[in-house]
Order: C-alpha cells, then sequence, then structure tokens
C-alpha cells in the first residue's frame, strides 16, 4: 500500500526531524540549513568561524516556527577530535539523528606543478578524512535508531567528475568523497540508512565569488545561462534528506545546470 500524503507531510516532510549540517555558516550549507528549517527540522548547525556561524544562527531563528530549535557548534571538520566532541554535543541534544548534510569543505586554485604536500593534505585532510569521519558519525548513530527517516547527504562536486587546471588537490578529495559514498551506501543499505552525493557546478556564493576572478565568464558557459545558487542546491539537498527520496541511496544527484555535460 502506498503511504498517505498529508498536507503537513508534503509541505514540512521534516517536521520533527533532527539534522545536523557542517559547513553551515554560510554559501551552500547556509541556504541548505534554511531550506530544511522551512520544511520543518531541528537543527543543529556546525562550521569553523563562530562569530559568522552565531551570525547566520541568528537569522535562521527569525524564521523558526514554534517548537523549532537551531543549535550551533563551533566544529573544524579537518580535526578528529573536534568531529568526536561534534557528535557528543549531537547525541546531548538530540534522541535521534535523522539526517546529516557533510557540507564543510573547501578548495584553491594553484597550477600542479607548484602544489607543496600541505597543500594537499590539508584539502584530504578537510574533504575526504573529515567527511569519512563525520559519515561513520553519524551512520553509526542512525544504524541504531530503525523505523525513522534516516538520510546522509554528503556535498561533492562535479570537479570530480572532469578535468580543469589547477584543482588537483579538491578534484581528487571529491572524487573520493564519490566512491566513499557509493561503497557506503552498499554497505548500509540493508539497514535502512540512505547516502547519497550532491554535486554542485558553479555555484554564486561569497565564498566562489571572491576566489575565482573567472566567476563570471565561466558562469556565462554553463548551458543554462548562470551559475547556481544555493536556493538551487538546497532543493536537491532537500529530496535527497526527506523520506521522499526513501529508495534512493548512492546516487550522485548533479545541480548544474548541464555544466558537466561538456
Amino acid at each position: 500500500m502506498e503511504p498517505i500524503m498529508t498536507v503537513s507531510s508534503t509541505t514540512h516532510p521534516l517536521l520533527g526531524q533532527n539534522i545536523l549540517v557542517t559547513g553551515a555558516s554560510e554559501g551552500i550549507g547556509l541556504g541548505i540549513a534554511s531550506r530544511l528549517l522551512e520544511a520543518g527540522a531541528t537543527l543543529a548547525l556546525a562550521a569553523r568561524r563562530a562569530e559568522v556561524l552565531a551570525d547566520a544562527a541568528a537569522r535562521l531563528r527569525d524564521t523558526c516556527d514554534a517548537g523549532q530549535r537551531i543549535l550551533t557548534m563551533t566544529a573544524d571538520v579537518s580535526s578528529a577530535q573536534s568531529i568526536d566532541e561534534l557528535f557528543e554535543f549531537v547525541d546531548g541534544e538530540f534522541p535521534v539523528l535523522n539526517g546529516l548534510v557533510a557540507n564543510a569543505g573547501s578548495g584553491f586554485v594553484a597550477p600542479f606543478l607548484e602544489l607543496t604536500r600541505d597543500d594537499w593534505q590539508r584539502t584530504i585532510d578537510l574533504n575526504l578524512t573529515g567527511t569519512f569521519l563525520c559519515v561513520q558519525a553519524a551512520a553509526r548513530r542512525m544504524v541504531a535508531a530503525p523505523d525513522v527517516n534516516r538520510s546522509i547527504v554528503v556535498t561533492s562536486s562535479i570537479r570530480a567528475l572532469g578535468a580543469r587546471s589547477g584543482v588537483a588537490p579538491y578534484a581528487a578529495s571529491k572524487a573520493g568523497v564519490n566512491q566513499l559514498v557509493r561503497v557506503a551506501a552498499y554497505e548500509l543499505a540493508t539497514t535502512g540508512v540512505r547516502v547519497n552525493a550532491l554535486s554542485p557546478g558553479i555555484t554564486a556564493t561569497p565564498l566562489s565569488q571572491e576566489r575565482n576572478s573567472l566567476f563570471d565568464e565561466r558562469a556565462a558557459t554553463v548551458p543554462m545561462g548562470r551559475a547556481g545558487t544555493p536556493a538551487d542546491m538546497a532543493e536537491a539537498a532537500l529530496f535527497l534528506v526527506s523520506p521522499g527520496s526513501a529508495f534512493v541511496t548512492g546516487t550522485n544527484m548533479v545541480v548544474d545546470g548541464g555544466e558537466s555535460l561538456y
């Protein structure tokens, strides 16, 4: 029998659910957090910069419905100890963890021959190892809570799907993330825990526009004629987190306006 969809389940599909979002203080992470809040979720937000995170949370709290909470914790996903502390905090606040959006990550542009070991290791520690530790920590908690919606969404990138100059550590780390998602999804499928990737193309965020002098030029080459927005990524993340994607796992949802087609 198909489940009966009620007004609350369609307009607030995450009502009563607890979701952790990393890298949530700005850009794509903040956009995702805002959309999940609108869908009814209670949120734990994590990011490295305390002041920026506090400001983001204050703005989101202005839009909360009664009964919703927004919790914050400063955390560095490149540090295993910081991740342990983050999940201990979540354990103390959430009776059940329904969702993780592992969004924390970063990159930079540098010629391949000029990369240093520190450049490489810093990117791998944050984007790949930190993501692995967050996904594993969330999954361990989720498998102990059957019969509820349980979804892990990892922010990857279309840079993992093709080649472009200057992004070797970032592209390699995100390619690793894609395979991490596939293997974790396969192993966890029998438990009901879903694991999926979200791969943005060029996206208009303060950070991306600051660091990319060719942003406007590259955005103009996107087949749909513009860069993506955090809101575009948030709609995809909402689907992957929500019960509506109950039979979706191991996928890589590309949201790029056709950028990766060429």
